[in-house]
């Protein structure tokens, strides 16, 4: 009778533990469908699912999903998989997607409120300090870095004015010496295309600059790494190899652009957003994030 009791309260216990385990669907091709409660419905990208959950996969199809905000599975081959039986599969390993990227999405997709790829900053690793220079001009902290590939020109290098000033002064250093600048433009806007001065800049090299009103001094310095294609091809290859067994082409990109952001290269993440929410017009997450990069960054 103890035994029958304790295999009762064990099996009690291991559905309640299962239970527990909540599901996303991140991303999937080909026919996949999700029955709940006896009802089988087309799968859909951000579906949350709980552990009674089955995903059905089709010939041909593949379906990824986040566990518990943290960890990644793929299923790829045909056949139906009651969820709460992959226990074991939300673990996070050496081998997992980034854990901030994996927790970003799952935040970002299930919260009911806020601008959706607004918060992105918070689960990146690279932001600085905020800082107050004792001047008329304000740098995002988010542009203390920048590296620059080349391969993408289309770029804005962007400060805010707290005063009321209508011509600023952007200037670019090959060292943090700022008495001698390579190049220095007057502009009527809080911006500088980086292709405005792309030619003064050799590549593999790193650089200075800094904004002011016209006829005042900024001291502040950010840097502009303008590093090889070969590096940045280097950074991207490793990006792309850190994805789930599966992503469509939307999820991939999107992914590519987050941890390119978070790397600072900025100008190739924006393409990367554009090639998510080209992929994938009806998500509302990647529009949103698009949207907001774009605000974040200056770029009309």
């Amino acid at each position: 009778m103890k035994k029958l009791q304790f295999l009762i309260l064990f099996c009690t216990a291991a559905i309640a533990v299962s239970a527990q385990n909540q599901f996303l669907l991140y991303s999937f091709k080909g026919n996949v469908s999700v029955i709940e409660n006896n009802v089988e419905s087309k799968a859909k990208v951000g579906k949350p699912l709980n552990a009674a959950a089955t995903v059905k996969v089709a010939a041909g199809g593949a379906v990824t999903l986040i566990c518990n905000e943290a960890a990644m599975f793929t299923f790829t081959k045909a056949g139906s998989y009651q969820l709460g039986k992959f226990g074991d599969s939300c673990k996070v390993n050496s081998s997992s997607v980034s854990a901030n990227y994996v927790k970003y999405v799952w935040a970002s997709m299930t919260k009911s409120n806020g601008s959706a790829g607004s918060n992105r900053k918070a689960y990146m690793n690279t932001v600085g300090a905020v800082t107050r220079n004792m001047t008329n001009i304000w740098i995002d902290n988010r542009l203390d870095t920048i590296n620059y590939s080349g391969v993408v020109n289309e770029f804005p290098i962007s400060w805010k004015s707290y005063a009321e000033a209508k011509d600023f002064e952007f200037s670019l250093y090959k060292d943090d010496n700022i008495s001698t600048p390579i190049y220095t433009t007057f502009v009527n806007k809080l911006k500088v295309p980086i292709k405005d001065f792309s030619a003064k800049m050799k590549a593999g090299n790193s650089y200075f600059w800094t904004a002011a009103v016209k006829g005042e001094e900024n001291d502040e310095l950010k840097v502009l790494n303008y590093v090889t294609k070969e590096k940045f091809e280097a950074v991207l290859e490793t990006i792309k190899k850190q994805g789930a067994a599966f992503e469509a082409t939307a999820e991939q990109s999107y992914r590519i652009a987050f941890l390119l952001e978070d790397a600072h290269y900025l100008a190739e993440a924006y393409q990367y957003y554009l090639k998510a929410t080209t992929s994938d017009p009806q998500n509302g997450l990647y529009r949103s994030t698009l949207m907001s990069f774009k605000k974040d960054y200056e770029i009309k």
